[in-house]
């Protein structure tokens, strides 16, 4: 039994026994605490405005002054601004998409394939494109900014290209944009891109000239071909009477000789 005791752990008892002092504690008037828990404590308590009870009506009324805070000069929203402008200088298209509830995984495929038809799509804030185009020919596009919005930068020629790509993502929604410094809605950015592009255009419009030219030569050669014309019929018709004097004097001479 002495070995079994051993084996099991003894209770220990605590040599430390807590105990309060002089019975109840006093609720009503209680002792100040120390100096530094004093201090804590204030430095802790709650600040609460002036109850609204006590607050005029012309005070609550939200027609009275309001404090506007100041805006605060951000070195970063400086660089995103000249990188916004750059990219509004550099490209003839620029295409304004509202972006809808979309995964990341949807959003990727989307960015690689614009990339790699020579398109580059830009997220900007409101504020950011409002610094970059204050001031500027592009000063316009802020009506269609409320947040943050997606821009599609690149070249006239992608036009067709890019509403292909789009049409696989109806996330994207297309708003406007603009083609060589004219303000474009949706339906003339789609009539553009259905036009052909410049080679083929050029050589509709020598077509055309060409057409013009030989159309005006056939005018003018028109009136001295008709009257070459009559005057190979004039001389066809005096040969033909100059003939038939002469065949009927032959069959005149020919009975007389039989005779």
């Amino acid at each position: 039994m002495a070995s079994l005791n051993k084996v099991l752990l003894s209770a220990q008892t605590p040599f430390l026994i807590a105990k309060r002092f002089r019975g109840k504690i006093n609720i009503q008037k209680p002792r100040k605490p120390h100096y530094e828990r004093q201090l804590l404590i204030d430095l802790s308590k709650p600040v609460y405005g002036t109850p609204k009870h006590k607050i005029p009506d012309a005070a609550l009324c939200d027609r009275g002054e309001k404090s506007f805070v100041k805006d605060v000069d951000n070195p970063f929203e400086r660089i995103l601004a000249n990188e916004c402008l750059n990219w509004f200088n550099t490209s003839k298209m620029v295409v304004f998409v509202h972006l809808n509830s979309i995964s990341m995984e949807d959003k990727m495929p989307v960015f690689a394939t614009l990339a790699k038809n020579n398109m580059h799509m830009r997220r900007y804030g409101k504020k950011i494109v409002s610094m970059a185009t204050k001031g500027t020919r592009y000063e316009a596009v802020n009506h269609l900014f409320t947040s943050h919005q997606e821009i599609i930068f690149g070249q006239p020629n992608n036009a067709a290209k890019l509403f292909k790509i789009l049409k696989k993502t109806p996330q994207l929604v297309v708003m406007a944009g603009i083609i060589q410094d004219r303000l474009m809605s949706k339906n003339e950015l789609v009539e553009f891109s259905q036009m052909p592009n410049l080679d083929a255009a050029r050589s509709q419009l020598c077509q055309v000239l060409d057409s013009a030219g030989s159309l005006l030569v056939q005018q003018l050669n028109q009136s001295q071909q008709t009257f070459v014309g009559y005057l190979d019929k004039h001389v066809e018709l005096k040969a033909s009477e100059s003939k038939e004097p002469q065949e009927s004097k032959e069959s005149k001479s020919e009975p007389e000789s039989t005779a």
